[in-house]
């Protein structure tokens, strides 16, 4: 085997000093039937690996990820007299050159569980040192990751190169490298449409779920790939608090729902707003009058962010499959932290109107003009004034039985509602109302919140029927 210690000591002189410091020689003679014989004693090392380490400068970096709380067990690991551990340590540039590939100014910008996958990825579970070194791969502490020794042009460490080896410490052996070692999961989505959410601390909960149903690697090679991607507050506002005891089952479909099987821009989004992702199910997209929901609850945050194998698309609450209906989107609505539709909601809730709701249920494509709680305010002192067959009427009198989008309206158009009476649809400078047969117009306040079965569109007037 060639000097492999040869190739490594040119590299950078002031590293190798290190291994000389630690490890040194006292030179002894004796005399032996007069003759005189030079004998070398090796001098045991006594500092730990983080002994050593913390006594380099250029180590600074490393030292600082090992004292972080949630690397304790590595850092114990690091400075157990028992362990047997060999280290590739990255210079303190080669974590700055890290950083700014990633476009990050600090190391607390990314993940700490990431960083601490990346810490493990250069730590052997045995000590290895430069002469136990072949081509090929050995498994390091993160589990089913390995990294690739290539000897043919110095001594490279995946891209890195060694530039000081045996760096021999009480627990083990340290070897300096000039480039931090990525796992494979990290390589893969380096330039892919995971890297928008890999490397952000608002994203980890995806990141995490990706992991458990094995999709991560699928997310940053598959090509052609539309992603509506949840940040960690999204999957607390869809009521997923915690990944604890959900599986690859139970997350898979969740996950799958957020993918559409081909690159889609904004600028692409189907006019009709119905989209197949890849678990099979429809998103049902509305196209409101500042902003884009999914499935009636979800807004569109951030839109186009095109990377080698498709586009990114931000949302702040996580998908849930089946898409709700328009009933489902009005009852969580009405729960929401600034609650809209609680009066609608209690009366489509109500057993007496049971009939409503259960034909509102029952259509395929139903639009519903849905009053705020401040148009029932209005009526209040009618309201209790009213048999529950007058106000079946009123609520029936609030659907159309199609899926009418806010680009069907037309000035002057008059529509039949689902009690067999009209309004007459009124738009004047961009402006839409509604009159019923009071003649007194009820103004849409937002359009297109479109639900599986339909659509809402907002009213500021509770309409009244010919009772």
């Amino acid at each position: 085997m060639k000097n492999i210690k040869q190739k490594i000591k040119q590299k950078l002189p002031f590293l190798f000093l290190v291994m000389v410091m630690t490890t040194s020689l006292t030179f002894v003679s004796c005399d032996d039937n007069d003759d005189e014989m030079i004998m070398a004693e090796i001098v045991e090392p006594t500092q730990s690996i983080v002994g050593i380490a913390a006594s380099n400068p250029d180590f600074s970096i490393l030292v600082s990820i090992l004292s972080m709380p949630e690397l304790s067990d590595l850092l114990a690991a690091a400075s157990n007299a028992d362990s047997n551990l060999t280290v590739f340590a990255p210079t303190n540039d080669a974590f700055i050159n890290l950083l700014g590939a990633l476009g990050k100014s600090s190391l607390d910008e990314l993940p700490i569980s990431l960083v601490k996958e990346i810490v493990q990825y250069h730590i052997l579970g045995t000590k290895v040192t430069s002469s136990d070194l072949a081509n090929g791969s050995r498994f390091t502490l993160l589990p089913f990751e390995t990294i690739s020794i290539d000897l043919n042009s110095g001594v490279k460490i995946n891209n890195a190169n060694v530039i000081a080896a045996d760096i021999e410490a009480t627990n083990g052996v340290i070897h300096a490298i000039d480039t931090v070692l990525l796992p494979s999961f990290v390589t893969n989505a380096l330039g892919s449409i995971s890297e928008t959410f890999l490397f952000d601390n608002d994203y980890t909960i995806l990141t995490e779920a990706l992991k458990i149903s094995d999709l991560l690697d699928t997310v940053s090679t598959a090509e052609n790939l539309t992603l509506f991607a949840p940040n960690n507050e999204a999957f607390m506002a869809a009521g997923i608090t915690s990944l604890n005891g959900l599986t690859a089952n139970d997350l898979t479909p969740i996950l799958l729902y957020h993918v559409l099987g081909a690159k889609v821009l904004s600028t692409q989004l189907p006019a009709n707003g119905v989209a197949e992702t890849l678990n099979g199910e429809n998103i049902y997209l509305g196209y409101l009058t500042n902003s884009v929901l999914i499935n009636g609850l979800t807004q569109i945050t951030e839109v186009d962010i095109e990377k080698s194998n498709g586009v990114v698309h931000k949302i702040n609450r996580t998908l849930v499959p089946p898409a709700p209906n328009v009933v489902d989107i009005a009852v969580a609505l009405s729960q929401a932290e600034n609650p809209e539709f609680t009066v609608l909601v209690s009366l489509l809730t109500s057993p007496a109107y049971g009939a409503v709701t259960q034909a509102i249920l029952d259509s395929n494509d139903i639009t519903v003009f849905a009053p705020t709680d401040a148009a029932f305010s209005e009526i209040a002192s009618v309201i209790p004034t009213l048999t529950e067959a007058q106000i079946t009427d009123i609520l029936f009198y609030h659907a159309v039985g199609a899926r009418v989008f806010s680009t069907d309206l037309s000035d002057g158009q008059v529509v039949t509602m689902a009690n067999s009476q009209d309004i007459t649809v009124n738009i004047v400078n961009g402006g839409v109302s509604l009159t019923d047969s009071t003649m007194d117009p009820a103004n849409v306040l937002e359009v297109n919140i479109q639900g599986s079965n339909g659509v809402i569109h907002v009213i500021d007037k509770v309409l009244l029927p010919t009772l």
